[in-house]
């Protein structure tokens, strides 16, 4: 195993992995490759319970070890979900695809959101999710209220190549607010999507979507796709059946845009917008000059943007090379508790060079700058309502062959200066052990950080408005002032020291079993005083322990069973958030089956539990999911999914989630 990866790479060129998935995620290696051998790849529709454990663990994958790398010797908690795997599981969004990570809660809160993380602290919608989200290395994680809109992390599933999930810090790489993990998002190379492509939906409770798109050949030996898609979704209910009037719906299209300046500079100029035609929202306000009272307001919310970005790559698959990528991203988004817009330009450089046999070297500089305005609200209110701040990022990181073929040692770290904190630097240790061709052993210490939220640096979430003379025990003086929880702007990072280690052993040509466990460390933790009211402080501290198991197997030609289970523990200590510490389920079980009954006809089941949520009251639940699909001819597929199947509706994280069918056809005519 590892000598066939190192035939194909030399050691300067090892070293290129994760730390260019980031900025280059869109030419992975894998999916270049493809790219130049698929055409019409995405109509191929391959068979997954065929493939064996060699076949899906010998592939390449963009790692957290700094280089191309078997997903077999990868030294990370990660896990690889191809688009095959999502096609089959039914999912429509990227956040339902993440349910089939091991140790990954993935919760809906209601019809357009979902609380996503792992490892812990993912329960309050007050802190962040400590997780960031890249589409083609572009940064989806918002860094107003310092989460993730899941309703905008949007890509056409058919053009999707995997989406790659790691638990645990992503510090080297991603920079400030990957502490607990990093979920990147990578699509098809144009090259691989040609010809024209339909796809049509519809389902229970409102849900329906059409997709369109087209791709063809351009001047120079290139290739470009472009695509429109509308989904409308309807809406949830409360468990004794009173409508939350959150129904929604989105049009979205882009383009792509994949060539040569020279046979040795290659580049991708990609693009799309999106808006929501409806994204219905019933909140309950306080009422601005009124003495806390409260008015229920149901209205729709404004939400689009946009995004260009460019890259050129010299030398990807060479001891040498650099790459230059560019982006500027527009986001708006008015609600009934605020309006904001946000504008984001990043440009970033990498340079990878061997520096002696047994060590590969790769730096970079990133630059972010990014401004937004804010339309304070009865909620949520900014001071300033208008601000810009920069992010200034350097990286370095080498990888070390220190017993060739078998022992491996990665450092690493970045250097970021931010106009909220200052300087701060993360580095990270990574060493890997590989014994046999079918074992990999590795430990990890990394010290991420997280920058506070523009809302925890100068925002306020107003709780009532209150008479400034009564509330002295006076007679009123109708003076009118909000009461809530503020920013405070001599807030400093969070910090974090992550230990890792796992075990990765392929037992036989049909079993596998993942394992990892680790021990978070969190300092100055962000939190809110007992009372609520007040300010913001960074005086907490706690700690995240436990583990992840995943046992894989083929049990007979055409079909395979993979089942995961994870356990959590958590404890906060000081005067903020002990709430976190049932704020995330202690136990997550989850059972997938891939079953080919014939060559045109498949059968698809899965099985989630997640132990209680004692903080939102959300009892231990058991989820069903079946699908079916058929192919008549080439290029053309029918399928159903019905999911929830043990419930009319079950909670998650907030409305109950209710039972739902869904039937797809997809036709693809490939040139």
């Amino acid at each position: 195993m590892r000598a066939r990866t190192m035939e194909r790479w030399p050691a300067s060129g090892r070293a290129l992995g994760i730390m260019l998935a980031g900025c280059c995620a869109t030419m992975p290696l894998v999916a270049t490759a493809r790219a130049q051998q698929a055409g019409q790849a995405d109509q191929d529709l391959a068979r997954l319970a065929n493939m064996s454990l060699e076949e899906l663990m010998r592939a390449d994958v963009v790692s957290v070890a700094g280089r191309p790398e078997s997903r077999m010797a990868t030294p990370a908690a990660l896990t690889v979900i191809t688009a095959e795997d999502v096609r089959r599981s039914g999912a429509r969004s990227i956040a339902e695809a993440l349910r089939l990570v091991p140790g990954m809660y993935v919760a809906r809160i209601n019809s357009s959101s979902w609380t996503v993380g792992a490892r812990g602290l993912t329960g309050s919608s007050l802190t962040a999710t400590r997780y960031l989200v890249l589409i083609d290395g572009r940064l989806v994680y918002d860094p107003l209220i310092s989460s993730t809109f899941w309703d905008v992390v949007d890509v056409p599933l058919p053009d999707l190549d995997r989406i790659e999930v790691v638990r645990g810090p992503g510090a080297t790489l991603w920079g400030v607010n990957a502490m607990n993990g990093v979920v990147n998002v990578i699509t098809r190379n144009a090259a691989s999507t040609q010809g024209a492509l339909v796809e049509a939906g519809a389902g229970s409770n409102g849900e329906a979507g059409l997709l369109l798109r087209y791709g063809g050949e351009s001047a120079g030996d290139g290739h470009w796709r472009a695509w429109a898609k509308y989904e409308r979704h309807g809406g949830f209910e409360t468990g004794d059946g009173t409508p939350l009037h959150d129904e929604w719906s989105s049009v979205h299209g882009g383009f792509r845009l994949d060539g040569r300046f020279s046979p040795e500079v290659r580049y991708t100029l990609q693009g799309d917008a999106y808006t929501h035609p409806r994204a219905m929202a019933s909140v309950q306000l306080p009422v601005p000059g009124a003495d806390r009272q409260f008015e229920r307001v149901t209205g729709d919310d404004g939400i689009s943007g946009g995004n260009l970005l460019f890259r050129a790559l010299s030398g990807f698959e060479g001891e040498r090379g650099w790459m230059l990528r560019a982006y500027y991203d527009h986001t708006r988004r008015d609600t009934a508790r605020y309006g904001a817009l946000r504008d984001t330009v990043d440009i970033e450089y990498r340079r990878w060079l061997p520096w002696s046999p047994r060590n590969a070297l790769i730096w970079g500089v990133q630059y972010d700058r990014t401004r937004d305005r804010v339309d304070n609200g009865p909620v949520l209110q900014f001071d300033p309502d208008a601000r810009a701040w920069n992010t200034l990022n350097a990286f370095v990181q080498n990888t070390t062959d220190l017993v060739p073929e078998r022992l491996f040692l990665m450092l690493g770290t970045k250097l970021t200066e931010h106009s909220f904190v200052g300087f701060q630097a993360q580095p990270s240790a990574r060493l890997w052990w590989t014994p046999t061709a079918r074992q990999t052993l590795w430990a990890a210490v990394s010290r991420p950080v997280r920058v506070p939220s523009r809302f925890e640096e100068s925002g306020l979430l107003v709780f009532s408005y209150v008479d400034t003379g009564a509330a002295a025990g006076g007679p009123p003086s109708g003076d009118i002032v909000p009461v809530g929880l503020g920013g405070d702007d001599r807030l400093r990072v969070e910090k974090l020291v992550a230990w890792e280690t796992g075990y990765r052993w392929q037992a036989s040509d049909r079993w596998l079993f993942d394992a990892s466990l680790f021990y978070n460390d969190y300092r100055r933790l962000i939190g809110v005083p007992p009372s609520i009211v007040g300010t913001f402080n960074d005086l907490g501290s706690g700690a995240t322990w436990g583990g992840e198991l995943s046992v894989s197997g083929q049990l007979a030609d055409g079909w395979r069973l993979q089942a995961a289970y994870s356990q959590l523990r958590t404890r906060i200590d000081g005067p903020v958030y002990r709430f976190e510490e049932t704020g995330t389920p202690e136990t997550l079980l989850q059972l997938h089956s891939w079953l080919d009954l014939t060559d045109t006809v498949t059968l698809d089941a899965a099985l989630y539990h997640a132990s209680e949520v004692a903080l939102t009251g959300v009892p231990a639940y058991t989820r069903a999911d079946l699908g079916a699909s058929w192919q008549p001819r080439r290029g053309m597929e029918i399928g159903v999914w019905a999911q929830n199947l043990l419930h009319d509706g079950h909670r998650e994280a907030g409305a109950e989630v209710p039972r739902g069918v869904y039937a797809r056809i997809t036709v693809g005519l490939g040139r």
